[in-house]
């Protein structure tokens, strides 16, 4: 399952034009060996595996502090992200812990998704984090902040503030978000 996942990872990076083509792989390995993006996304990875247990949870946030400094993102080791994740830039996107990302998510630069807190004195508590579905994508500086729900194959515009429920297939944009289109949904296969 966990090379399942890497191998997931890995092929998100390659635009599906070239699937089946004879740079598939090529392209595929050389993302695997030169990009930063990819390095964040193994090393969440590995430090997710590591957070499970408690022995290893120090190694875990050595991982992603190794992350920090290499490719500029910080993801939680507690994070639950489905395969297929694609960090498109890897460069200022904080993920937060505890949340949660479907599968085949595509996040550009800048993106930071985590808990809202209140304002006030003393430590801060968390109000509840972000649930987001599979193939959801996030332009560049956007933020998704408290307990919401980001519907499947949503598309999260630039600069946007998402902290309301975003239903699949729309596209929002603007701070607060707010729905500026809705996506065509595959059409149901007929019975025959």
């Amino acid at each position: 399952m966990f090379f399942k996942t890497i191998l997931a990872d890995l092929e998100s990076q390659v635009h599906d034009a070239y699937k089946g083509g004879p740079t598939y792989w090529p392209r595929v390995i050389s993302k695997a060996l030169i990009s930063p993006a990819v390095h964040v996304v193994v090393l969440f990875r590995i430090s997710a595996l590591l957070y499970q247990h408690t022995l290893t949870r120090p190694l875990a946030f050595l991982l992603r502090s190794i992350s920090i400094v290499w490719g500029g993102t910080e993801i939680h080791p507690a994070a639950r992200i489905g395969p297929g994740l694609c960090l498109v830039h890897s460069q200022a996107v904080v993920i937060g812990a505890e949340v949660e990302i479907g599968s085949n998510a595509r996040i550009a630069h800048g993106v930071g998704i985590g808990s809202d807190t209140r304002p006030g004195r003393g430590t801060p508590e968390p109000l509840g984090l972000p649930v987001i579905g599979d193939d959801v994508e996030f332009a560049a500086f956007s933020a998704v902040l408290g307990p919401v729900t980001i519907g499947s194959h949503s598309v999260i515009g630039a600069q946007s503030l998402v902290m309301r429920d975003v239903p699949p297939y729309a596209v929002v944009m603007g701070s607060p978000a707010r729905t500026v289109r809705k996506l065509d949904e595959p059409a149901e296969p007929e019975a025959g």
